[in-house]
């Protein structure tokens, strides 16, 4: 997931953020997770973009926020499942098997969300497996019982749970071993910190996440020596602008159909 900026766009603007979505000028882009063990690209992160009639590309820091204060993230979220759900099942039918990442905001996970998801990626016809939620780590996660249970209603129906930006500050390795999920990424903020302590945070949270059968990401990927760094971790994929930054829909079809 991209780090947010703390200077949204003006409230001012909620209005028009709500025409865009009915409007489709938010659009999803690409970003690939590659298997550190093969080099190849796995899975693609669907991360949202607003092509502005006037503004021109608006990156999500500067309206992510507003949507989350207006309860807009809801509609926000949903167009965005179903875009990227679309056309990652074309790629599908066209034989490039890639998994489906879409973050989803905290504020949103209680069961009736997580029924209307799984609806959703059935219409799509995506193979259970396919999608995962990638859920920002938060207090919350460990502590309120409907966003478990709606972790867990997503898990039970095959669509996987991501704990995002682990290391940022909330998730403790302990709140790793109970909650529910699939696949842990680790922040990027442990990739550019050098300390001792960085490294042993990674490497328990790679070593509890493999314990449950869960998937590791290292984000932030920029140079060869952050490659490296996420392999000594144990890291199972890597994400960052060392593969690729995130992509129009063309382009990255163009990337996985060469890949």
């Amino acid at each position: 997931m991209e780090r947010r900026a703390s200077h949204p766009i003006a409230d001012r603007s909620a209005e028009e953020l709500r025409r865009a979505v009915g409007r489709g000028e938010l659009v999803a882009y690409f970003q690939p997770e590659y298997e550190l063990a093969t080099g190849q690209p796995v899975v693609v992160e669907a991360l949202c973009r607003w092509l502005h009639p006037a503004r021109g590309l608006v990156m999500p820091d500067l309206f992510i926020p507003v949507a989350e204060r207006t309860g807009l993230i809801g509609e926000l979220s949903r167009a965005m499942f179903e875009q990227a759900g679309r056309r990652v099942a074309e790629w599908h039918r066209h034989g490039r098997h890639v998994g489906l990442a879409v973050n989803v905001s905290p504020t949103q996970l209680r069961p009736d969300f997580a029924a209307a998801v799984l609806e959703l990626v059935g219409e799509l016809g995506l193979p259970a497996g396919t999608v995962t939620a990638e859920i920002t780590e938060t207090p919350a996660l460990t502590e309120s019982c409907e966003e478990v249970e709606a972790l867990q209603m997503l898990i039970d129906g095959g669509i996987g749970v991501s704990v995002d930006d682990f290391g940022a500050g909330f998730t403790s390795i302990e709140a790793l071993r109970r909650m529910p999920l699939t696949e842990v990424k680790i922040d990027r903020s442990l990739m550019r910190d050098q300390a001792s302590e960085s490294d042993a945070l990674a490497r328990a949270a790679v070593e509890v996440a493999h314990e449950r059968g869960a998937v590791v990401v290292a984000e932030g990927i920029e140079t060869a020596d952050d490659l490296d760094r996420a392999r000594r971790w144990g890291c199972d994929r890597g994400q960052g602008f060392y593969f690729s930054p995130a992509l129009p829909a063309a382009e990255a079809e163009r990337l996985l159909s060469v890949a």
